[in-house]
């Protein structure tokens, strides 16, 4: 099968491609998106390359005024039109890397059906300050707009897409609005299934380990069930922050083991987070370098085992429904399967 990669960083984009080719080894064609000012430097990936420039038909400068919201918007709907792109792909970023094997049952179920992976509900989505945030609120009107489904899949991990629907949901967008700052992710998925409902498999959960960046940067709306694929960050591998220690180049023998440390740290980091408990070892965007923070924090952590001892009892009638509710979907999942 075919991956469509947008990029802008060649280096990244390379060592992605290393994890790819050594966990999905089924990928056998690869085509990247990028800037014409780029394109030699994709020459070890033996990939079909496809500038930015000539994709959109547009001038380098044009190119580059685009915030990155409206960039992968536009690019992604043109590439429903062309001739290097499959009828049906895999469509990733350069920083979206498996985590450990992923067989084509990881994008399509056995009897052919589509999967999608949502991490969040549109409606609720809490940003408001990038033109990431924009383009999810946005996408999510426009949804609501047209009565359909307003789940986030921007889940920063690849996911098949066919070109076919991609077509016609753009075109369909074209008719009702100038605007392209959209999220390309939850219209695809989205309109796709409300109009081809009988080609996907029901939504599931994003297994993305680094989405968001740290743990908590907002309130999770689902969390996954595994981690399949990392959202890679090269500032986390920085001395001194999470992955510290951690190669970000493949290394065959250890990868696995490289993988499973970094789901362990990652988590391990969420739990310390949720209880307002910073390690003062690890950089993180709450604390930094700043005393007074850490002091701040330390108050707050002191009132938090407060209200977690008196609210004991109600966190445990809590966590009993909680329970219940996961035991009847699990019933009902048992009972659609018959």
């Amino acid at each position: 099968m075919q991956l469509v990669m947008l990029s802008a960083r060649p280096q990244v984009a390379t060592e992605t491609m290393v994890h790819v080719r050594h966990f999905m080894p089924w990928i056998d064609d690869l085509v990247v998106v990028c800037p014409k000012d780029q394109a030699d430097a994709y020459g070890a990936l033996c990939a079909t390359v496809v500038t930015d420039e000539s994709l959109l038909q547009t001038a380098s400068s044009d190119v580059a005024a685009l915030d990155h919201t409206t960039r992968n918007f536009v690019l992604r709907g043109a590439l429903a039109r062309h001739p290097a792109v499959a009828d049906e792909f895999v469509m990733t970023d350069d920083d979206y890397r498996p985590l450990k094997p992923v067989g084509v049952d990881g994008f399509r179920t056995p009897d052919g059906l589509d999967r999608s992976f949502y991490f969040y509900d549109l409606g609720a989505w809490p940003g408001a300050s990038t033109p990431f945030d924009e383009g999810q609120h946005d996408v999510g009107q426009l949804l609501g707009y047209l009565g359909v489904d307003r789940l986030a899949y921007a889940s920063h991990m690849p996911q098949v897409v066919r070109k076919e629907i991609m077509a016609g949901a753009w075109s369909e967008v074209e008719g009702l609005t100038d605007r392209r700052r959209l999220c390309e992710w939850a219209l695809y998925f989205n309109l796709g299934r409300a109009r081809r409902p009988e080609l996907f498999a029901e939504a599931e959960p994003f297994r993305t380990l680094c989405w968001p960046q740290y743990p908590h940067e907002w309130p999770a709306w689902v969390t996954p069930g595994d981690y399949a694929f990392e959202n890679f960050y090269p500032d986390l591998y920085r001395p001194g922050h999470l992955f510290d220690g951690i190669p970000t180049a493949l290394d065959p023998e250890h990868v696995e083991r490289h993988n499973v440390e970094k789901i362990l740290r990652w988590s391990e980091f969420g739990r310390r987070v949720a209880r307002l408990d910073f390690p003062d070892d690890i950089a993180n965007p709450w604390t930094g370098d700043s005393v007074a923070r850490k002091a701040s924090f330390g108050v707050l952590r002191g009132l938090r085992k407060a209200y977690d001892y008196v609210a004991l009892d109600e966190r445990a009638r809590i966590t009993e429904l909680q329970g219940a509710v996961a035991r009847l979907e699990e019933e009902l999942r048992h009972l659609r399967r018959r």
